[in-house]
């Protein structure tokens, strides 16, 4: 199953999900070069730049970890996968995305606290003002997002490639 496989919703989804956070990438590069620009021709930084590329960064990361969670796009050694029978594939799978869930969703819990606490602190961002409880709550909700999507999708997409080994075995096995 490939990212050229979604359809309906999920497709969607992604494509607002990618869209967003290559906008914040985007705009990380743009206040990045505004403000050295400005700090070393004009001797002005962009006031606030530093606090838009913070909070820009955990836009990106925090949209981008979904997608990259459906797709199964994580950073893998997978030296072993092709000596190693499909069953225990399957189960490694499905145990991986359940624990990655699991500490998803204790991560998120605790950046929301972190995030509530800081709302009812009514804490801002030092130059820009920003709310800085609303935003960390934010990375906690895409958290939980997240630990769904790897229950759901991420043992559904173990159940199609086990299916796919059964039908298909790998030449070595043949």
């Amino acid at each position: 199953m490939t990212q050229h496989s979604e359809k309906g919703l999920a497709k969607w989804l992604a494509l607002t999900l990618n869209l967003i956070a290559g906008s914040a990438l985007l705009a990380m590069m743009v206040i990045t070069c505004i403000d050295v620009i400005g700090r070393y021709l004009f001797n002005k930084p962009l006031v606030g730049g530093v606090e838009l590329i913070e909070v820009l960064l955990g836009v990106m990361i925090f949209m981008a970890l979904p997608v990259i969670s459906w797709r199964n796009e994580q950073v893998v050694v997978d030296i072993l996968d092709p000596f190693v029978p499909p069953q225990v594939n399957f189960i490694r799978n499905i145990l991986f995305n359940l624990v990655t869930a699991i500490a998803l969703i204790v991560i998120g819990s605790r950046i929301w606290s972190l995030g509530a606490r800081a709302s009812s602190h009514g804490e801002v961002t030092e130059y820009l003002h920003l709310p800085v409880g609303m935003i960390v709550s934010f990375f906690g909700v895409m958290c939980w997002f997240t630990a769904l999507v790897l229950v759901t999708l991420g043992i559904y997409r173990a159940l199609v490639q086990y299916r796919l080994t059964q039908t298909n075995p790998p030449a070595h096995l043949e």
